[in-house]
């Protein structure tokens, strides 16, 4: 029988898993407190929360939440990284930690109940943020209206032009009486 602070934790843990979108499994073998804290504050701003979780707790909440699929990639010990949001921030920022310490290496992605292997993750990491795909989408539909605003000043500044150099030939020529 299961103590009342395991059971706890599991309602904790099924719901963290039903309020996130994306949940990012990373494996890691000798891993220093250190390296984990540094993790924790690098993850921290893209992501919800970042915990180790045991096996048997992530096999009965995978199989409650219809992923037991994911099982596959509980070997060694596991960091759960919950993600709301912009997933391929939280993927860069774990592609990019595990770059520098290979102790630490994506293992797969659950995405809205889907499970993607560690090569998803890795492709999901050079997406662009949102923030830069709009930043193009404004400045691809900026350009052509610029440019047909630049056209119109250019057509009204040419009227103007020749209706001042028409103000000046009449101004020029003697006026008859």
């Amino acid at each position: 029988m299961p103590s009342f602070a395991k059971e706890l934790m599991m309602k904790e843990l099924e719901k963290e898993f039903k309020d996130n979108s994306c949940v990012f499994l990373s494996s890691f073998n000798a891993l220093s407190v250190a390296d984990i804290s540094e993790f924790r504050r690098t993850i921290e701003k893209v992501s919800k929360r970042s915990m180790v979780l045991k096996h048997a707790m992530a096999k009965k909440i995978f199989s409650g939440s219809n992923v037991g699929e994911a099982e596959k990639f509980l070997k060694g010990q596991v960091l759960v990284t919950f993600a709301n949001g912009e997933p391929q921030l939280a993927s860069k920022t774990i592609v990019d930690f595990s770059k520098k310490n290979n102790k630490l290496a994506p293992a797969g992605l659950i995405f809205e109940n889907k499970v993607y292997d560690a090569e998803f993750v890795k492709r999901l990491a050079q997406l662009p943020s949102r923030h830069e795909l709009l930043t193009q989408v404004v400045t691809r539909v900026k350009s052509p209206i610029s440019g047909f605003v630049m056209t119109l000043s250019q057509v009204l500044r040419g009227v103007v032009t020749v209706l001042s150099e028409i103000k000046k030939q009449k101004e020029a020529r003697p006026q008859a009486a």
